[in-house]
């Protein structure tokens, strides 16, 4: 078994652990329904506070603003990996997309000793205050699609969400066309425009494509982030296809693959596959849904694992004083079901995308030299 796929199984397994044990709270997992993070368990290892320095190893603390799901055990595994190969000691925590968590989260964080933070969705309202206190108290800190104020010398990568958008549009309107469809495409998105910036991005490309004459959009479904996703999915397109009919439908897009179970129940309990279906963010469970779901055609996304890695070297080079960017966005690619085989796995997509699995995206030799194993 690979490193990968190691660091992988034992990052899954502390997330449904932290789901069973409600209310429970582990280093390396996630926060449930707490957002304390753990007891200082490494007094011995003062923070790295001198840019100058070419000592590393200490601990890591990634915050992560969003809910269990396979995207973000990936996520974890690709922090985890590279921390470790630094020596970095990596303590994981969710907020379960809760932006009062997330805050709890960073506040207590800040009586912690960790040396970088990996700050991902913290949301605009308290993500500048809270980051700048890090970085005046010493704190490298990385940020992966946040909102709000950029804080100097923080390092703010994204995944490219305009092109995710325009990539599994295209592919939407595409299928649709082979299905008898004129423009614009009349379809149904699946969003929770406000919860975190990536998905008022991708809303906004939706919304030129209206203006520009390729789609019509019929309704959009909202699922409460706070309650159950998967049953508010399913009831609203369940309603959806019972409005329209075929001919008077002909694409679904949503903007996180995290949506699409209830989606993809529901229209086979309706015994649809005249819509077209296309989503954001790729897993596990999305490669076998899209080998298996005959109307699910186009998964655009960026590998989670490697945004894990590279946050980890940005908050790195930081402490070793090397020069980081302010800004870096991940390129999205297009993963379509007729590409894949029922083998497939988020292991072996570097068949098809180089950038899958690996990258040496800002692995200079200082940093390969500051490498422990």
């Amino acid at each position: 078994m690979s490193k990968k796929l190691k660091i992988l199984a034992v990052v899954l397994s502390i997330v449904i652990m932290s789901v069973m044990a409600a209310g429970c709270q582990n280093n390396q997992g996630g926060t449930t329904d707490t957002a304390t993070p753990p007891a200082n368990t490494n007094e011995d290892t003062p923070a790295t506070t001198d840019t100058d320095t070419t000592q590393v190893g200490g601990k890591i603390a990634v915050l992560r603003n969003m809910t269990n799901s396979d995207h973000t055990a990936q996520f974890f595994a690709g922090c985890i990996s590279e921390g470790e190969a630094f020596g970095y000691k990596v303590d994981t925590f969710m907020s379960d997309g809760d932006d009062v968590k997330m805050q709890d989260l960073m506040e207590q964080a800040l009586n912690q000793d960790y040396d970088i933070w990996i700050v991902s969705h913290a949301n605009e309202g308290y993500q500048y205050d809270l980051v700048s206190r890090a970085v005046d108290k010493g704190i490298k800190v990385t940020g992966f699609d946040c909102a709000g104020e950029h804080v100097p010398g923080v390092t703010y990568t994204s995944q490219d969400d305009k092109s995710l958008a325009s990539i599994s549009l295209d592919a939407m309107i595409e299928k649709a066309q082979e299905n008898g469809a004129e423009l614009p495409v009349k379809f149904i998105e699946v969003n929770i425009l406000g919860m975190i910036l990536p998905f008022d991005i991708r809303h906004s490309v939706i919304e030129e494509y209206i203006d520009a004459g390729k789609l019509e959009s019929l309704q959009t479904v909202s699922p409460n982030p706070a309650g159950d996703i998967y049953t508010d999915c399913y009831n609203a397109i369940s309603a959806a296809m019972k409005t329209y009919g075929e001919g008077e439908i002909y694409g679904i897009w949503a903007a996180s693959s995290f949506f699409l179970d209830g989606v993809v129940d529901a229209l086979n309990d309706a015994n649809r596959n005249d819509v077209a279906i296309t989503a954001v963010d790729i897993s596990d469970t999305e490669i076998q849904r899209l080998i298996n779901v005959s109307d699910y055609y186009c998964c655009a996304a960026v590998d989670p694992y490697v945004i894990g890695l590279v946050n980890v070297r940005a908050g790195v080079s930081k402490v070793l004083g090397l020069d980081t960017p302010e800004i870096l966005n991940f390129p999205a690619v297009g993963i379509f079901a007729a590409q894949l085989n029922a083998n497939d796995t988020m292991a072996t997509l570097y068949n098809y995308f180089p950038d899958f699995g690996s990258s040496d995206l800002l692995l200079t030799p200082e940093l390969e030299k500051a490498k422990v194993k």
